[in-house]
């Protein structure tokens, strides 16, 4: 499909991957900055963290995909005592609902052919096969919430980047953050209100 013009309510911020400078306060609560997190971004040839980060700065330009070797980058975001560590404690949890997940599909499988059968046989139906599979059906939903972005993903939320990772479009939270950010890095960055956003 041919690229598309998305905008936003609220702008977004183009800056310099490597150059970025993070302000000194929480972007979640706003408070003192006394630790750092590491936010992640990864990249392997035209895949990307999510499907909807495949974007371009320009109608003139179009995203060409490579076959590189996978590319890690960081950005190191600065946040209170509070929010030092937004992923503590889930590691179990979603583990556990990795595995419980793998044991439920195999069981809503046999289920189906299980109902499949029944229903050849002009049989009734029990009523196992299908709370296994409605058991699946939760356990699906409890891992989406288990997996969902932290606070401080909520907080920065990076929409993409250019292909060859130099720049990141990042969204914030909140406005005020968003203007100490663009002070701390008034060479680097700009806002940004639309891009052109490839769906291939």
């Amino acid at each position: 499909m041919s690229p598309r013009k998305e905008y936003f309510d609220e702008p977004l911020v183009k800056v310099d991957f490597l150059k970025a400078r993070f302000p000194k306060t929480c972007p979640v609560c706003g408070a003192p900055a006394t630790k750092v997190v590491r936010l992640k971004v990864a990249k392997t040839g035209k895949q990307y963290l999510r499907r909807s980060w495949q974007y371009v700065y320009s109608p003139y330009t179009r995203f060409r995909g490579d076959s590189k070797p996978s590319e890690m980058k960081v950005l190191p975001i600065q946040v209170c005592e509070n929010h030092a560590n937004p992923d503590d404690g889930t590691d179990r949890y979603q583990s556990l609902c990795l595995i419980v997940d793998g044991l439920l599909m195999a069981f809503a499988i046999f289920s189906v052919f299980l109902i499949g059968d029944r229903i050849s046989r002009a049989r009734p139906i029990d009523f196992w096969p299908v709370l296994l599979i409605g058991l699946f059906g939760v356990s699906l939903l409890l891992t989406s919430i288990a997996f969902r972005p932290n606070v401080i993903e909520k907080a920065v939320s990076i929409i993409g980047f250019d292909p060859g990772m130099q720049n990141v479009l990042l969204a914030f939270k909140r406005s005020d953050y968003r203007a100490q950010f663009m002070d701390e890095n008034q060479m680097i960055a700009e806002l940004v209100r639309w891009i052109i956003r490839s769906d291939d």
